[in-house]
């Protein structure tokens, strides 16, 4: 405790006092590429820059023991790099990978930095890849104190820690600890700025065969399937022979190969490929027929298409069919990679990436939907639809569920882009006054596919027609009447060649159960007359008949209604007194009847 209180009143004293620091090495940087600094022209590429910080400790001058103390415990201090920026510049190449900056870079701690070249515009050669590196390195230390007070032995002495994180410090002061209560002990570093310039030779080389994309055009729709043609050339210094082009789409995407050969051609160059690989001679290739095996065929026969040769500074023109199952328009990337041989060995080459343009899939409105359907009836339904660009072959289908049936339930509209689609719908005696829910589903045509989109559409079901009795008939017992009412359309359309029939069961019969009404309006009356009799032994009160309305609805369709009720009242028989005549009669009747018999 006393050694430890001694070593703090000694570091009191040194208020003020500096000391001059002088040590090797102070800190510097090396940088090589790993693996190759050989890039291919005409593309973009990414070499492994290894910065390091080779900085080591081997001569150190102390002014002071407290210094000794500080340093020695720390040597990392001093051989770390502070504040460090590296920037990135060549004499001829595009260098895409921005100026980076590190806090602190400890010595003999190699960094892999990934530095992307653009050498598309370059011939071959060599270049000079610069790094211009600025840093800080440590110059000097000092302890300081902020205020002096003399600590009493009874009170609470602390220990003084000197240790120091390995990436301190990165501003230009730090303090360090709390020595006491009663005052605080700073540790002052002095810095100096270093700048280097480092000089990293790459060469840019002409490949074999480098292809390159130099025209595209597409009628590619989104949800659809259109064809892609793109104008490869060959950039690099050797003929391709029996090359294969092969097209890679990005998801969502599925690609499918023109051949522009023949069959015996085309198969003969797959021989030939696979001759000269031992990966694809394991497979037993020797005797290839077009029925391939299904791991060449998804090398080669997927999104490929066979060139043949193609020399440098060659142009050819290929196509493919592309399958879009992406909803969205847009400009979609894809990569092309060729599959060839030279000098007896299959190669290939780096994929080449662009950009292909997708159009938007067609938007259709659903504008308006008209209903003319009734509850109990059939009825036509027309959905009219707008679509910003012609739309192929177009056909819908509605689809409906109970209490309603599509009777035709299918429409085709040809080539428009706009179209009223016509459905016939029927809806039952129990369905309400309405909009019932409906799916339509459109279909046409984009280059060969066959794309639907569906829509929610409602059907408007009308009240069901129904009818209203207006009157009553009276019939004596035993006696036939013409009976009278009035019947009343309580609907909100016009009926036509409308008959009113009545059923009649016993004590009532009828010689005449129908009445011609013709056209009733909504709200209309008309008169409609029954001859109707009452049996004699009838019981006399009130009864009904039920009465039905055959006609034909708004759309022209055959419709019985549900039955109402006619009201008839059986009154008493009525007793008739004989007249002389009837009287008469009956007398001589009766004396003929006794001359004959005598």
């Amino acid at each position: 405790m006393r050694r430890v209180l001694m070593l703090i009143i000694a570091m009191c004293l040194l208020i003020g006092t500096s000391s001059a620091l002088s040590y090797k090495d102070k800190p510097y940087f090396t940088a090589y590429i790993a693996q190759s600094n050989h890039i291919d022209a005409g593309k973009e590429s990414t070499v492994m820059v290894v910065l390091q910080n080779s900085a080591r400790l081997w001569k150190q001058s102390y002014d002071s023991m407290e210094e000794y103390n500080l340093i020695s415990k720390n040597p990392e201090m001093l051989t770390t790099a502070y504040n460090v920026s590296v920037r990135f510049e060549s004499n001829g190449l595009k260098v895409k990978t921005p100026e980076m900056f590190l806090p602190a870079v400890p010595a003999f701690q190699p960094l892999q930095i990934p530095v992307v070249l653009d050498a598309r515009n370059v011939k071959p050669g060599e270049y000079v890849l610069t790094l211009n590196i600025s840093y800080e390195a440590v110059d000097d230390v000092s302890i300081e104190s902020k205020t002096s007070i003399t600590p009493f032995p009874a009170q609470e002495i602390y220990y003084y820690n000197l240790s120091v994180s390995p990436t301190f410090p990165v501003s230009k002061e730090k303090v360090l600890e709390n020595m006491t209560q009663y005052y605080m002990e700073y540790l002052k570093f002095t810095y100096t700025e270093e700048e280097q310039r480092i000089d990293l030779k790459v060469v840019v080389e002409r490949p074999d065969v480098l292809l390159n994309v130099t025209e595209v055009s597409s009628d590619l729709i989104a949800g659809g399937k259109g064809r892609i043609t793109l104008t490869v050339k060959n950039d690099g210094q050797s003929v391709a022979e029996n090359l294969f082009l092969i097209l890679t789409a990005p998801s969502g995407f599925s690609v499918e190969g023109v051949q522009q050969v023949d069959v015996e051609e085309y198969t003969k160059a797959l021989q030939n490929l696979a001759s000269q690989n031992p990966q694809l001679s394991m497979l037993g290739l020797d005797s290839l027929k077009l029925n391939l095996p299904p791991q060449l065929q998804a090398i080669l026969s997927q999104g490929s298409v066979y060139i043949g040769e193609l020399e440098p500074g060659q142009r050819v023109n290929v196509s493919f069919t592309v399958d879009v199952n992406t909803d969205e328009g847009g400009y979609y990337p894809f990569q092309i990679q060729g599959i060839y041989s030279l000098n007896g060995e299959v190669k290939q080459t780096p994929s080449r990436a662009f950009g292909v343009p997708v159009k938007d899939k067609p938007e259709i409105v659903v504008e308006s939907v008209n209903s003319s359907v009734h509850a109990g009836s059939k009825g036509d339904v027309e959905v009219s639809i707008k679509a910003n660009q012609v739309l192929h072959s177009l056909r819908a289908k509605l689809e409906v569920k109970p209490p309603l049936t599509a009777l035709a339930e299918e429409y085709f509209a040809g080539d428009v882009d706009k179209a009223v689609l016509k459905f016939k719908v029927k809806a039952s005696g129990d369905a309400e006054d309405t909009v019932y829910p409906a799916k339509l589903t459109i279909y046409y045509d984009i280059n060969g596919k066959e794309v639907e989109e569906s829509f929610d559409v409602g059907v408007k079901v009308g009240k069901k027609t129904r009818f209203e009795i207006i009157g009553k008939g009276e019939i004596p017992a035993g006696e036939e009447r013409i009976v009278t009412v009035k019947i009343k359309n309580l609907g909100d359309v016009a009926i036509r060649d409308a008959t009113a029939r009545i059923t009649v069961v016993d004590p009532f019969s009828t010689t005449d159960d129908s009445s011609y009404i013709g056209e009733l309006g909504p709200g209309e009356e008309k008169e409609v007359s029954f001859k109707i009799k009452a049996d004699k032994d009838t019981t006399p009160k009130s009864y009904a008949l039920n009465l039905e309305v055959k006609y034909r609805d708004f759309n022209g369709e055959w419709v019985i209604s549900d039955p109402v009720k006619l009201p008839i009242d059986v009154t008493e028989s009525r007793k008739v007194i004989p007249s002389a005549g009837v009287v008469l009669a009956a007398v001589s009747i009766l004396l003929a009847a006794y001359w004959m018999r005598r």
